[in-house]
């Protein structure tokens, strides 16, 4: 009661507003829409077949009730393949017949456990034992089970160019954090790993993802393990478009009758943000090789569940006329995320750029596209101009056809990717923590307290 009645408390509310508020003047919106079926593409909505999704689900757990510092996160990653006439199909009675929709999707996933603080490899350190699992983690993870490739491959391949991985990469930090390398690039590491010139110090493959920065020997390692997470979400898309471009008896019917699904933003936040100009860079070559072919692929989409994008699209849903793409131009950001003037949003961390495309059956969905050959998504001439997104309309018009109401603002590749990538909340949790008592030896007892009791 203190705290409500407090005068100081009462005069910051007074101070404040909302920075995503809905714009007091309508046009501020309107006049950023545009029919979809104004937009012009050279890929038909009609030719995709089939979608390819990936998503993952992150949880860290304490090992003991007992010792709560002693941490393990957990890592899971699925791949979701639906087969959109089958799902079509499915639909086209007065009821969704439930083993169609069955057939209509497979899905193949992998798991991973990472140490958080307290647990260590014998003779190294807490962060030592973070790099040399993160580096197995990508060495030893296929992809899929009927292919060979690893997460290690994908990696190497990001850093070279479709059909042709690099043979290393040149780190650009060394991970001991005494000294950072010349701005032209530090020691180029592959799969075996090298050692730094200057310290000694072993690296590994995976200090190109600088993960280890992020690590805390006291404490919670969530944002390390969520960056482990997302990189390997990003890397197995990669590994499916490596695939349809290298391996497809005909890659360019592949690609036309396939949409890739990413479950967030198409971007890179803290230590993987350099890693977002190599995917810009290799979509880029995709989108080069597919203009000489006479049309606009891949069909890529990073689709957003929740956040702050969300929340406001809901909330100016009403403004956007059914069937119309809401351009976000960098202003308009600014303006509702509370940025300054002139602040360049997404140079960093985004290969796609953000709109909101209202359904026709009314639902705001935010997408992330990436930009044609020769063009940044929030950088440069060409930036906010829609023809420099050719695969717009066929994405927005292929999400129209496969929406959900198992949540608000779904869709159904991601709805099922999500429930095989899903880890167990609640209860499940105490599952995952007698794994880790398992794993790591610790007394079977410490598994759950019971609740306790009281006399009346």
């Amino acid at each position: 009661m203190p705290t409500v009645s407090s005068q100081a408390v009462q005069e910051a509310f007074a101070r404040w507003e909302v920075a995503q508020a809905r714009p007091e003047d309508d046009a501020q919106v309107t006049d950023l829409c545009v029919d979809v079926s104004s937009l012009t593409t050279r890929t038909q909505s009609t030719d995709v077949r089939f979608s390819i999704t990936v998503d993952g689900s992150e949880t860290e757990v304490e090992a003991t009730r007992e010792y709560p510092t002693v941490k393990v996160g957990y890592i899971r990653v699925a791949g979701s393949l639906l087969e959109i006439d089958k799902l079509d199909e499915a639909g086209r009675g007065p009821f969704v017949d439930p083993r169609m929709v069955s057939d209509a999707h497979q899905a193949a996933s992998f798991d991973a456990a990472l140490p958080g603080s307290g647990l260590v490899q014998p003779g190294h350190s807490g962060i030592e034992t973070w790099r040399r699992e993160v580096d197995y983690f990508l060495q030893n993870t296929r992809f899929d089970e009927a292919s060979p490739r690893t997460l290690a491959d994908a990696l190497l391949t990001l850093h070279g160019a479709p059909g042709a991985a690099a043979a290393g990469i040149a780190l650009r930090t060394c991970p001991s954090r005494t000294h950072d390398y010349p701005a032209g690039g530090g020691p180029v590491v592959g799969r075996d790993g090298g050692k730094c010139p200057d310290c000694g110090e072993t690296l590994y493959l995976a200090d190109v993802l600088r993960t280890h920065e992020e690590y805390t020997p006291e404490g919670s390692n969530q944002t390390a393990i969520t960056r482990t997470m997302n990189i390997a979400e990003r890397l197995m898309t990669l590994s499916y478009l490596d695939l349809f471009y290298s391996e497809a008896a005909r890659p360019l019917d592949a690609f036309r009758n396939t949409i890739f699904v990413t479950d967030g933003p198409l971007a890179l936040f803290g230590g993987l943000a350099p890693l977002k100009r190599r995917f810009h860079d290799y979509l880029q070559q995709l989108f080069t090789w597919s203009e000489g072919q006479g049309t606009d692929l891949p069909l890529m989409v990073g689709v957003e569940k929740t956040g702050r994008f969300v929340e406001h699209a809901e909330l100016i849903s009403e403004l956007i006329p059914e069937g119309h793409v809401m351009k976000l131009t960098t202003a308009y950001i600014n303006r509702i995320t509370g940025r300054p003037d002139g602040n360049k949003y997404g140079t960093d961390e985004f290969y796609g750029r953000r709109f909101i495309y209202r359904t026709s059956t009314g639902d705001p969905l935010v997408i992330t596209v990436p930009p044609k050959a020769g063009v940044l998504p929030y950088e440069g001439p060409g930036a906010e101009d829609l023809n420099n997104y050719p695969t717009l309309r066929t994405i927005c018009e292929v999400l129209d056809g496969v929406r959900t109401r198992l949540y608000p603002n779904a869709v159904i590749p991601v709805a099922l990717a999500h429930s095989s990538a899903a880890l167990p909340l609640g209860v499940g949790q105490s599952v995952l923590r007698a794994l880790a008592q398992k794993g790591v030896g610790l007394p079977e007892n410490t598994q759950i307290r019971s609740r306790p009791t009281f006399n009346r």
